[in-house]
């Protein structure tokens, strides 16, 4: 059940409804905070279900464990359920990875060797989830929150429905306080969690869905056959799917949970407004950039053992963000390039800040959105192979080749770049426009905009991007 169809908040509606009436009962609405989220989740796979339980119930011992020292052995447990994680989610998304690595490399020293092959289906959102138990655990660990005490608490924060299938990654200390006593008593900031929505359902099925479905996937699939200058805009074109895709799906992941009571962390910040690869990255993403940041690039050392070994950091977190996108080299090779990036940026990082012309703040925009838009190619390709072929057809300069060029295209391209550089103002304006409205007046701007989204996008919605990760 995709957020962006009528299903969902039909769904989503009745759930509203229900949330707020329950609060007088703490244990009854956290109870259907449980289920409604568990009933949402089993809709794409019910057996998907049964891992979300296991983990959850397994991560929740644990954590009382490592608690209270279990016969002293606090720190072993610690790790050994750092390891059981990994081990999850290395299973279930790096097994074939790492299965045809090893035949291959051992084929190179003469041993032919076939190792099992398991059918196995990557559950949705797990790679988030994980993530959340994992940050428990350690901040647990580290004494920097207080103990779960909460069982259903504890399975409410993995679970929780606006946030499991793709984040934001929010945090134990963040969302555990946000249960107790009923929640929220009041919808905070009600303009901003609708305006929020609005702008990610545009996102995703306007500009998202129509560039993607006219214009990359084609060139994409076959970069052959189009002109140096269709296969140029497709690569820029997609920075721009990718990031209304991805902001798209978290913009409604905060405004629904917003209309529940709910605080999300904020996960974009207007990154292709950004200098510098280190200014993107604390803007894209940012609850996997701060993820990372805390609890890999900081216990490696961070800043604090000198320049060459914070480079080093850089480079080993980056890879890991490449791996956790995907089980595969192409992967590693994109977060290999956002760590070059990082690296370069930080070396220059004095010349950069002393950077005040306009010009000179243009040539750097333009030098990083460069950047980005050319290591998506790695990000999107099927495979290693497929993104240097993609580089060579760029270049192959063929006669005959296809222009599919189209009033259309431009435009939506210049609307979605428009909409990229003027995000804020936007976002402010809309919020403005509903300031001092009645609630009836919200709610058909609200139906209003959803209908004329819809009649906006395609025949169908696919999934999001980061559903697959």
């Amino acid at each position: 059940m995709l957020f962006p169809t009528l299903e969902f908040f039909t769904f989503f509606t009745v759930i509203l409804i229900l949330n707020w009436n329950l609060k007088r009962w703490p244990l009854a609405w956290r109870l259907f905070l449980l289920l409604s989220s568990y009933f949402f989740y089993s809709l794409w796979d019910f057996r998907f279900l049964i891992i979300l339980f296991s983990v959850s119930l397994f991560n929740f011992f644990i954590i009382k464990l490592i608690d209270i020292d279990f016969w002293g052995r606090r720190k072993w447990i610690f790790i050994f359920s750092i390891a059981t994680n990994i081990s999850v989610l290395g299973l279930y998304k790096y097994y074939d990875f790492f299965r045809v690595s090893a035949e291959d490399l051992l084929s190179r020293f003469g041993v032919a060797t076939s190792l099992p092959l398991l059918e196995i289906i990557l559950p949705v959102g797990l790679s988030f989830y994980i993530l959340r138990a994992v940050s428990c655990n350690i901040d647990i660990y580290l004494k920097k929150i207080t103990p779960v005490s909460s069982v259903l608490d504890f399975f409410i924060y993995i679970s929780f429905f606006p946030q499991i299938l793709s984040g934001p990654i929010d945090r134990a200390g963040n969302f555990l306080p946000q249960l107790k006593d009923g929640g929220a008593g009041k919808i905070e900031n009600l303009n901003q969690n609708l305006v929020l929505i609005i702008l990610g359902l545009f996102k995703k099925i306007v500009f998202s869905n129509y560039l993607s479905t006219a214009l990359v996937a084609p060139v994409v699939a076959i970069p052959q056959n189009y002109s140096f200058e269709v296969v140029i805009l497709a690569v820029f074109s997609y920075s721009l799917v990718i990031y209304f895709d991805f902001s798209g799906y978290s913009d409604m992941a905060i405004g629904f949970a917003g209309l529940m009571g709910f605080k999300s962390p904020l996960n974009f910040d207007s990154p292709y407004l950004a200098l510098d690869i280190r200014s993107f990255w604390r803007k894209w993403h940012m609850s996997l950039s701060s993820w990372v940041r805390d609890y890999i690039y900081v216990p490696l050392g961070g800043n604090r053992k000198g320049t060459t070994r914070k480079y080093a950091n850089l480079m080993a977190t980056m890879l890991v963000v490449g791996l956790w996108h995907g089980a595969a080299l192409h992967f590693v090779i994109w977060g290999a390039i956002q760590g070059f990036g990082l690296v370069v940026s930080n070396a220059l990082a004095k010349k950069l800040f002393e950077a005040k012309k306009v010009f000179q703040k243009f040539l750097l925009w333009t030098a990083t959105f460069i950047f980005v838009s050319v290591s998506w190619v790695f990000f999107f390709s099927e495979t290693t192979k497929d993104a240097f072929d993609f580089f060579r057809y760029i270049f192959s300069f063929e006669e005959g080749r296809v222009d599919i060029f189209s009033f259309t295209i431009l435009a939506c391209f210049s609307a979605g770049l428009l909409l990229v550089l003027l995000e804020k103002q936007i976002f402010s304006s809309l919020v403005s426009l509903l300031k001092g409205r009645t609630v009836i007046f919200l709610i058909f701007f609200f139906i209003l905009a959803f209908i004329v989204s819809m009649e906006l996008s395609g025949d169908q919605i696919p999934n999001f991007i980061y559903f697959s990760f």
